[in-house]
């Protein structure tokens, strides 16, 4: 993710740490990333937009934000 810091100690000022957990084929964390936001919105937002096969998680350290249905960015369901 473009901008999103290396690790958790490096976040620009004014930002804060979120994690995007991707869901694997067998309902189990399959990976995690870093994203770097200024606010919730702007997390969910960004997670939003990430493409996703299986579905994703957002975080902010031990507090659950929302979920993502898998979709294709490219095509995201419309509403």
């Amino acid at each position: 993710m473009t901008g999103s810091p290396t690790s958790i100690d490096e976040p620009l000022p004014g930002q804060r740490v979120y994690y995007v957990l991707r869901i694997g084929h067998d309902g189990t964390v399959g990976r995690a990333d870093i994203l770097a936001a200024e606010s919730d919105d702007e997390a969910k937002t960004m997670a939003a937009m990430l493409p996703n096969g299986h579905g994703i998680d957002l975080w902010e350290r031990a507090r659950y934000l929302a979920s993502y249905p898998p979709q294709s960015a490219l095509y995201p369901d419309p509403e």
